[in-house]
C-alpha cells in the first residue's frame, strides 16, 4: 500500500510539475502577468530615479504661450525668430520637435528656413502614418524640403506604448518597411555630434529593439516657456553649450502621455525626448532579458520547488516558497537598478500555483492513505482488535485525526501487549535485528546472563551464553537459517559455561510486505532432559554389557557341568537372556541413529532366515514352506536389524506350531501408502492369538501366553520387529485369519519407492 501511495504522490507531482511549466510558458510567452510586471516596474523605478540632465534645456508651447501667441499652429515666422535668439546664445544643438511636413505661408517658411542656417544644429522629426498607401506599414512623412534641407539631421520621433498604454521604452532605430531605410531617433543624431554612435545603439541586437528608459522625475529638466523666450529673450547662460528641446506641453496639443510615474500623471512628448538624450549619454537604458533567459529564470525557482517537494517537509516547503518568492523579488530589483531587467511575474505565478496544488494533493492522498490504511487495519484479525473511531460530528480533518489517534493508542496497546507476552515466556527469549543488535530481551535471559542485554551484539551474547567447545554448533545452525538451508534443521543444542543445557529455536520477523526485520530466539533449558539421557544411556550400558557379562560367563563354566540335560537348558535361557538384553538396547537406540539401508534381494534374505532355523524346525518336526511371487524383488534394507526381525516372527511360528506342523512364507507384491511393495507373509498353523492380546501384540512387555500354548512370550521380539518396520518405511500386521493360526504381514516399500516412503 505503501508503494501505491509513493507512485500516485509521484503521478500527482509529474502532473503539477507540467502544469506549473505550462503556465509559466504561457505567463511569458502570452504577457500574462505584464499587468504586474509593469506595475512593479514603475514602483521600483521611483526608488532610482536618475537626476535631470542639466545640459538639456525644453522650451515648453504650454497654455500660456497658447493663450498669447494665439490657437495652434502658429506662423512659422515665430519659430524662426525663436531660432534665431536661440542661435545667438550658441546652444550645442536645438530639436525642433515640430511635424513641418506640408509648406506654409512662403515667406515664413523662407525665414524659418534662413535662421536654421544659423551655426546651430538643427534636428527635425519625421512622421509616419500608419497603415500606409499601397498596402504598406507606414508612410514616410519628412519636412517639407526647403527646411529638410537645412535641417542637421531628420530623425524617427515614435512613441513606443507598452500593453497598458504607458511610455515606457524607445527605440533608437526604426526601419517601417524591412528593405527599406534605417531612421535613427533624433535623440541619436544628436548624440552622434561627437562622431560615433552612441554605446546603446551599437549594442542593439536589431534596428528596432526596444529599451526601456530611465526616467527622471517629471518636469525636473531645466524648462523655459515660448512665449518667454520669444518675446523677453534668453539668458545666454541658460543656453550656451546646451541641447534645446522645442517641443508642445499642453494638454490641448496632444502630445502628452502616460509615464511609468507612481501618480498616473502625463509626460510631454518633449520631456521623453529630453530623458531619451539624457540615458543615451549616460548610457545607462535597463535592458530586458532575453525570451530564453526569461523563460529559463522564471522556470528554474518553480523547478527547484517541485525537485525540493519531493524531499522536503511541509513546513520546509514552506519557509523555502516564501524565501524563494522574496528571493526573485529582490532578485529582479536588483537587476533593474544593476541596469537589467526580469520580469518576474510569470516566475511568481508559477510558485504561487504549484504550492497550493502539491500540498492540496499531498495532502488528498495522504488522506486517502490514512483512510485506507485505518480500514484494512480495523479489517485484519488481531489479538487486540481495533475500536475505529465513529466521531462524526467534526470534519473529514477531525474525524481522521481522531482515527489516528485511536489506531496510535491501538499499536501501543498491541505493542505492550506483545513486549508482556515476551517478556512473561517461561523461557528465556531474546530479539536481534538485522544487523545482529539485540533489541528484546525478557527477564529470564536477563536473570540467566546477569545484565541488561538491550542494545549488546548477538555474538556477544552468545559468549557469554554458549560454551566454547558447542560454538561452532551454534554459528552453523545461524549460519544455515540466514542462507536459506534449514530445513532439515529446526533446533540447536548446546551447553553453557555453567553447565546446563539448552535448545534454540529461531525464527524469522518479517513485516507486512514480508521483508525480513530481524529474528527471535527462544531457549528452552533442558539439562534435566539431558542428565535423563545421561542416566539412560548408563541403563542402556547397564543392559548391553553388565547384564550380559554374567550370562556370557555362565555360558562358559557350562561345560564343567555334569548333567549334559541341565547344561543346555542353563545355556538356552543363558543365550536368551543375553538376546532380550540385546534386543532391548536395539529397540531403545534405533531411533538414534541414521539409516543406512542397501540392496537386499528380500527372498534370498527370508531363505537364509529360514536355513538359519532349520535345525529347530527339524527338531519339532515342522517344515518352513517359502513361496516366492515378488520376481525376485529389492529392498534397500539394513540386513542385520531386518534378518533379525524376520528371524523374531519364523522362530515365533515354530514356537507357536504343533507338531508336526507346516508353517507358510510368501514373499509377493504389495501396496503401502500409494506406492509399490514387497510383503512378507509368514502364516503358521497354531491357535492364533489371544483376541485380547491382538491390539497390543507389537507393544513392549504387552504379550501373554498364547491360547493353549506352553509357551511365553517375553514381549520384546514382536516390539522389535515394529520397530525394525518403521525404520524401514514400512509396517507390520498380525491377524488371525480364517483357516486357523497366526499370521504375520511385514510389508517394505520396493526399492525404487522406499527413499520417498521413508522421508514421508
Amino acid at each position: 500500500m505503501l508503494g501505491h501511495l509513493r507512485f500516485r504522490l509521484l503521478l500527482e507531482w509529474a502532473v503539477i510539475a507540467i502544469l506549473g511549466t505550462l503556465a509559466v510558458l504561457a505567463a511569458s510567452n502570452w504577457r500574462g502577468t505584464a499587468s504586474f510586471d509593469n506595475l512593479l516596474f514603475d514602483r521600483l523605478s521611483t526608488l532610482s530615479r536618475p537626476p535631470a540632465d542639466q545640459n538639456i534645456l525644453i522650451v515648453t508651447i504650454d497654455e500660456r504661450s497658447l493663450k498669447a501667441l494665439g490657437k495652434w499652429p502658429w506662423p512659422r515666422k515665430y519659430h524662426a525668430e525663436l531660432l534665431t535668439k536661440v542661435d545667438e546664445a550658441k546652444p550645442r544643438s536645438i530639436l525642433l520637435d515640430l511635424l513641418l511636413s506640408e509648406p506654409s505661408n512662403e515667406q515664413d517658411d523662407s525665414a524659418l528656413a534662413q535662421a536654421m542656417r544659423g551655426s546651430t544644429p538643427v534636428y527635425l522629426p519625421a512622421n509616419f502614418p500608419t497603415p500606409g498607401d499601397d498596402g504598406r506599414n507606414y508612410d514616410i512623412e519628412s519636412p517639407f524640403p526647403m527646411l529638410s534641407k537645412e535641417a542637421e539631421g531628420v530623425g524617427h520621433v515614435n512613441v513606443e506604448f507598452d500593453e497598458d498604454g504607458i511610455v515606457r521604452r524607445t527605440s533608437l532605430c526604426f526601419k517601417p518597411e524591412p528593405d527599406g531605410r534605417n531612421w535613427p531617433h533624433i535623440t541619436e543624431l544628436v548624440y552622434r555630434l561627437t562622431g560615433n554612435p552612441s554605446p546603446a545603439a551599437k549594442r542593439s541586437r536589431s534596428c528596432d529593439e526596444r529599451l526601456l528608459v530611465r526616467y527622471s522625475a517629471r518636469r525636473s529638466f531645466a524648462e523655459i516657456s515660448y512665449v518667454d523666450a520669444l518675446m523677453n529673450g534668453i539668458p545666454a547662460d541658460l543656453v550656451k553649450g546646451r541641447d534645446i528641446i522645442i517641443g508642445a506641453t499642453a494638454a490641448g496639443m496632444g502630445d502628452n502621455y502616460p509615464g511609468p510615474f507612481a501618480d498616473g500623471g502625463l509626460i510631454s512628448g518633449a520631456e521623453i525626448m529630453a530623458n531619451v538624450l539624457a540615458s543615451i549619454r549616460r548610457d545607462d537604458f535597463i535592458t530586458q532579458v532575453g525570451r530564453s533567459a526569461g523563460l529559463i529564470l522564471s522556470l528554474l525557482p518553480v523547478w527547484v520547488l517541485m525537485i525540493g517537494f519531493l524531499r522536503w517537509q511541509p513546513r520546509t516547503a514552506l519557509i523555502v516558497s516564501l524565501s524563494l518568492v522574496g528571493f526573485v523579488l529582490s532578485a529582479s530589483s536588483l537587476a533593474l537598478f544593476g541596469g537589467y531587467w526580469f520580469p518576474p511575474g510569470a516566475a511568481l505565478l508559477g510558485m504561487l500555483l504549484v504550492y497550493p496544488l502539491w500540498g492540496w494533493r499531498r495532502l488528498q492522498a495522504m488522506s486517502d492513505f490514512m483512510a485506507s490504511e485505518l480500514g484494512d487495519l480495523a479489517l485484519e484479525s488481531e489479538a487486540l482488535p481495533l475500536p475505529l473511531s465513529n466521531d462524526r460530528t467534526s470534519d473529514l480533518v477531525g474525524r481522521q485525526s481522531a482515527a489516528l489517534a485511536t489506531a496510535i493508542d491501538h499499536v501501543r496497546d498491541l505493542r505492550r501487549f506483545v513486549s508482556d507476552s515476551l517478556e512473561h515466556l517461561p523461557d528465556p527469549m531474546f530479539v536481534s535485528d538485522n544487523s545482529g543488535i539485540v533489541t528484546l530481551a525478557n527477564h529470564r535471559i536477563e536473570d540467566l546472563l546477569g545484565s541488561d542485554l538491550k542494545g549488546q551484539t548477538r555474538a556477544a551474547l552468545l559468549d557469554r551464553l554458549v560454551a566454547p567447545q558447542h560454538r561452532s554448533f551454534v554459528e552453523a545452525y545461524l549460519w544455515a537459517r540466514a542462507h536459506g538451508r534449514d530445513a532439515d534443521t529446526e533446533y540447536v543444542r548446546f551447553g553453557s559455561p555453567g553447565g546446563s543445557t539448552f535448545v534454540m529455536r529461531s525464527a524469522d520477523i518479517r513485516n507486512d510486505a514480508d521483508s525480513k526485520q530481524g529474528e527471535i530466539h527462544y531457549l528452552a533449558d533442558i539439562s534435566a532432559l539431558a542428565q535423563a539421557e545421561t542416566d539412560r544411556e548408563q541403563a542402556l550400558q547397564l543392559l548391553s554389557h553388565d547384564m550380559r557379562a554374567p550370562q556370557s560367563a555362565i555360558i562358559s563354566m557350562l561345560p564343567a557341568i555334569p548333567d549334559r540335560d541341565m547344561g543346555h537348558r542353563i545355556e538356552r535361557h543363558a543365550r536368551r537372556t543375553i538376546q532380550l538384553a540385546q534386543d532391548f538396547v536395539d529397540i531403545a537406540r534405533m531411533g538414534e541413529s541414521a539409516f543406512e539401508g542397501q540392496d537386499v534381494l528380500l527372498a534370498d534374505l527370508v531363505r537364509d532366515v529360514a536355513d538359519s532355523l532349520w535345525p529347530l524346525a527339524e527338531e519339532r518336526q515342522i517344515k518352513i514352506d517359502i513361496t516366492d511371487s515378488s520376481n525376485s524383488g529389492f529392498v534397500i534394507a539394513e540386513p542385520d536389524s531386518l534378518t533379525r526381525a524376520i528371524t523374531n516372527l519364523l522362530d515365533n511360528a515354530i514356537k507357536y506350531s504343533p507338531t508336526p506342523g507346516k508353517i507358510i512364507a510368501r514373499i509377493e507384491h504389495a501396496h503401502f501408502a500409494g506406492s509399490k511393495a514387497l510383503a512378507v507373509v509368514i502364516h503358521d498353523q497354531g491357535k492364533g492369538i489371544d483376541p485380547d492380546l491382538l491390539p497390543d501384540i507389537f507393544k513392549r512387555f504387552a504379550a501373554r501366553a498364547r491360547e493353549g500354548s506352553r509357551i511365553k512370550s517375553s514381549g520384546l521380539g514382536l516390539a522389535y520387529v515394529k520397530a525394525v518396520a518403521l525404520r524401514h518405511g514400512g509396517s507390520i500386521e498380525a491377524e488371525n485369519p480364517e483357516q486357523g493360526g497366526a499370521l504375520f504381514r511385514l510389508t517394505l516399500p520396493k526399492a525404487s519407492d522406499v527413499s520417498q516412503n521413508l522421508d514421508a
